[in-house]
């Protein structure tokens, strides 16, 4: 799987948090997951594609442990500041070459993702991995850009796999790899100015939920 222009993400990291529609969609993300799962103490959490930590550091609070997973060391380096600047214990980070290797940490609850599975080319795969590295009972929650007409990208020459989702196709990616209770919700529309006009891209939240070990 490719998220392509890797080395940007590394050099635009230190202002990355400095958008103020960056902030507010971590924020609806993190209030959306909050309200449906009800995270707690004794979960496990893993965060792909982190990025500088917006959504971890929102959840962080409410689990036990955190594990924030990114491809880019810029961005990692960034979160890793703000825990240490914060007096955060329970927060470790993992780069992956997300180009090459998946290898996620196995063990856990509530599996989180946010703006990145339209970069991943294979989503069959890694959703058959999110599922191999959870617990029973545990919840997997993605959000991302319902399907749009491939304009919401402000770099329009980086080759994006997925131009968002419709929800028939996300949900259908849960139940290929065996997510039950799967469901969709619309969190915020993100409003851009193209060609002097405003769009708008709306974002949705998509929950399911690991069934229960097979004796």
């Amino acid at each position: 799987m490719t998220i392509p222009s890797r080395p940007d993400f590394d050099t635009r990291a230190a202002q990355w948090d400095q958008l103020p529609r960056r902030v507010a969609l971590a924020n609806a993300v993190v209030d959306a997951i909050r309200q449906i799962t009800e995270p707690q103490a004794t979960m496990r959490l893993l965060d792909y594609g982190a990025g500088t930590g917006l959504v971890t550091l929102g959840l962080q609070p409410f689990v036990g442990e955190v594990i924030a997973v990114d491809s880019s060391r810029g961005m990692l380096e960034q979160l890793e500041l703000k825990a240490r600047e914060s007096g955060i214990t329970n927060l470790q980070t993992q780069f992956i070459d997300l180009d090459h290797e998946w290898q996620l940490p196995a063990g856990i609850d509530l599996l989180v993702s946010s703006m990145t599975m339209h970069h991943v080319t294979d989503i069959t795969g890694l959703m058959f991995h999110f599922k191999a590295c959870m617990n029973p009972g545990g919840r997997l929650c993605i959000a991302d850009l319902e399907e749009e007409d491939g304009t919401f990208h402000d770099d329009q020459a980086a080759p994006i796999p997925h131009h968002g989702f419709s929800l028939n196709q996300i949900e259908h990616y849960f139940h290929e790899a065996g997510f039950t209770s799967v469901s969709t919700r619309r969190i915020m529309t993100v409003v851009k100015e193209r060609d002097e006009q405003r769009r708008e891209y709306p974002v949705n939240l998509t929950v399911g939920t690991v069934g229960p070990a097979l004796d």
